[in-house]
């Protein structure tokens, strides 16, 4: 899958794999299946993976999370701003990716 976004808004919805992954692994099925998918990878790897796999699914949570982070009043203006401005390259990358 190839996911176009903004660098920024792919370090964001990495973590929110990565967390994803902190909470599906509990459950000891999900560890089981997802182990035996990848029987060589170590806790390290299998995160990785996940992550790796999972990261395009989590872009629209993360844009989501930057937009409303516009909305709340204990953010600071020059965060808002740069907030602003990831948005608006995001969006005209999704604008030139419809071009090609």
């Amino acid at each position: 899958m190839v996911a176009h976004c903004h660098i920024q808004i792919r370090e964001i919805a990495k973590a929110a794999a990565g967390h994803l992954y902190e909470r599906l692994i509990r459950d000891s099925r999900y560890y089981e299946a997802w182990k035996r998918e990848n029987p060589d990878a170590g806790p390290q790897e299998l995160e990785r993976r996940f992550v790796e796999k999972n990261w395009p699914k989590c872009i629209a949570y993360a844009r989501e999370s930057l937009a409303e982070m516009l909305k709340r009043p204990d953010v600071l203006q020059t965060a808002k701003a740069q907030i602003m401005e990831i948005l608006a390259k995001d969006q005209s990358l999704i604008r030139r990716r419809g071009r090609l």
